[in-house]
């Protein structure tokens, strides 16, 4: 009995031993934990500090407002006690850099300014420098016709006659002289001597014109025809001969509204 129970015993050993060979279990595989890469470092960019851009419409802006209150100070010096309504106007060209018309021997010249602006009511001045041997003529045109050489135009002219300082208005039609307003006035506000700058300011104002040179009043005057009443400008020069020049500083258009 006793051999039986042990022969048994073998026997489920060996089946249990046989089972456990032929069933294997499967292995387990226990995911080894991911290998930590390093975080790359934070690269350092420099942010580039804006660089300030000039407000180009802004500085001329400014340059615009600081010249128009400069030519309010030379009006205020001149027209202060006129009932002249400058003050509603506003500028309408400034001269930037000196022009200058030379002349040689018995010559006329012009010098276009202003372009692409025409004038019709208007305070404009100059300080006119002139030099010659002889006889010369320094001036401005004004509400002209584009061509200057033949054109319908008014002219402003200040002369050098030997001890005779003299100026004019002057209506021309066609390149040559048809009438004045003024008629030629002489006036010992002019400067006479060679090389002296003249100071001139005009009003065009309507039919109304008012000449000051260096800064007393010459007088008002009227061209009740109405010839033209807007138009172009130029500098203008005459001599009868010799070497000569008219140079041209520090000039202005106000407009009138």
């Amino acid at each position: 009995m006793k051999k039986q129970l042990i022969a048994l015993l073998v026997l489920s050993l060996l089946v249990t031993a046989c089972s456990n060979i032929m069933a294997a279990p499967t292995p387990t595989v226990t995911p080894e934990p991911p290998t930590s890469t390093p975080s790359p470092m934070p690269t350092a960019t420099s942010t580039p500090q804006p660089t300030a851009t000039p407000n180009l419409a802004a500085t001329a802006a400014f340059k615009a407002t600081q010249s128009a209150a400069d030519v309010v100070v030379d009006m205020e010096d001149i027209l202060g006690d006129t009932e002249l309504a400058y003050e509603t106007g506003g500028l309408l060209w400034q001269q930037r850099e000196n022009l200058e018309i030379e002349m040689k021997g018995p010559d006329s010249r012009y010098l276009p300014f202003a372009e692409d602006m025409e004038g019709k009511n208007f305070v404009l001045k100059s300080d006119v420098t002139w030099n010659a041997t002889g006889i010369i003529i320094c001036g401005v045109m004004f509400r002209s016709e584009p061509n200057f050489a033949e054109g319908d135009q008014y002219q402003f002219l200040f002369l050098r006659f030997s001890g005779a300082p003299a100026w004019a208005v002057e209506y021309h039609e066609f390149g040559y002289f048809s009438n004045s307003p003024t008629g030629v006035k002489y006036s010992s506000a002019v400067d006479l001597e060679n090389g002296a700058t003249n100071q001139f300011l005009l009003i065009a104002n309507e039919n109304e014109f008012t000449v000051f040179i260096n800064g007393v009043r010459q007088g008002r005057y009227f061209d009740n025809s109405f010839q033209r009443m807007e138009g172009d400008f130029a500098f203008l020069a005459l001599q009868d001969s010799g070497e000569g020049s008219c140079r041209y500083e520090n000039t202005w258009i106000w407009e009138l509204k």
